[in-house]
């Protein structure tokens, strides 16, 4: 890449949109120090990350990856997160921060979505090329051109990371994602196994075979499950009451929720935003 390694880090920014639907808001790069300190920012915008070489660690609605060189990572709009380089190994990354309307749906169309963060790829030349030609017109106050390059590099990403990763996929795994996404999608609603298995095109007994296989639970386990997590995020994030919350997340009975919540957790629901509440108030 030439000069791009020249200085340690890099950060540049606009606060001008052009517009409300897609705004490139920043960009940079950073050779990170063993001893860096980790980020703990919760910003109003969503940044892209590649980690061009060395390793890391990322947390993000407290879940946790190991980053290595070429893995893609996403920290989405408003959300808690912090991250930091491995002290024995480094990283150098790259990112670019978007705003807007359509930012959401674009990201998504890349497999990066506020509850998937991270692509494990590869390292490629491409994308730090595409990453280095925003930074370069971004410096240069060519914006258009920086957003151009910028909807270039979400199109590798989606056409040559995230699709070619599903394409590698064996078939009881694309079944399985059907699955998945079917309760992403429609977990809010009173769903069955049967909808769920109807939706991959599969009968009950392999959704079954299929959900045992990838995460060791029923698949009314695993929704069970993925709705007292969204449970998790409304109780920190909205202000519904608890009964409100059971509803919002499929639950048809709020005392068979806030039953399951408490043996999930540990303490009720209403506990848990109190302490989420007084946990964040210390943070900041």
């Amino acid at each position: 890449m030439g000069k791009f390694f020249e200085k340690e880090m890099s950060i540049l920014t606009n606060d001008n949109p052009t517009g409300t639907d897609f705004h490139l808001c920043e960009c940079g790069y950073e050779e990170c120090r063993p001893n860096k300190p980790y980020e703990y920012i919760f910003i109003d915008y969503w940044v892209v990350h590649y980690c061009v070489s060395g390793e890391g660690h990322f947390y993000v609605k407290d879940h946790y990856t190991h980053i290595h060189p070429g893995d893609i990572f996403m920290i989405p709009a408003h959300t808690k997160n912090k991250y930091y380089p491995d002290q024995q190994n480094p990283w150098t990354y790259q990112w670019i921060g978007l705003k807007g309307n359509l930012v959401p749906a674009i990201l998504e169309k890349c497999g990066l979505t506020p509850d998937e963060h991270v692509l494990h790829h590869r390292t490629d030349s491409r994308l730090q090329t595409l990453f280095e030609q925003i930074h370069d017109n971004f410096h240069e106050e060519r914006e258009l051109k920086a957003i151009g390059i910028t909807y270039q590099l979400l199109d590798y990403i989606k056409n040559n990371v995230y699709n070619s990763r599903r394409d590698r996929l064996t078939p009881s795994e694309i079944y399985f994602q059907t699955a998945l996404n079917y309760i992403q999608k429609n977990y809010t609603n009173n769903i069955s196994i049967s909808d769920i298995a109807a939706a991959a095109s599969i009968d009950r007994t392999y959704i079954f075979k299929l959900f045992q296989k990838y995460t060791k639970q029923s698949p009314s386990q695993y929704l069970q499950s993925f709705r007292l997590e969204k449970a998790c995020v409304l109780l920190r994030k909205s202000s519904l009451s608890v009964t409100d919350t059971a509803y919002a997340v499929g639950f048809q009975q709020p005392a068979y929720f806030s039953k399951l919540f408490t043996q999930y957790k540990g303490i009720t629901p209403s506990q848990y935003r109190k302490e989420f509440l007084q946990s964040y108030m210390q943070d900041y």
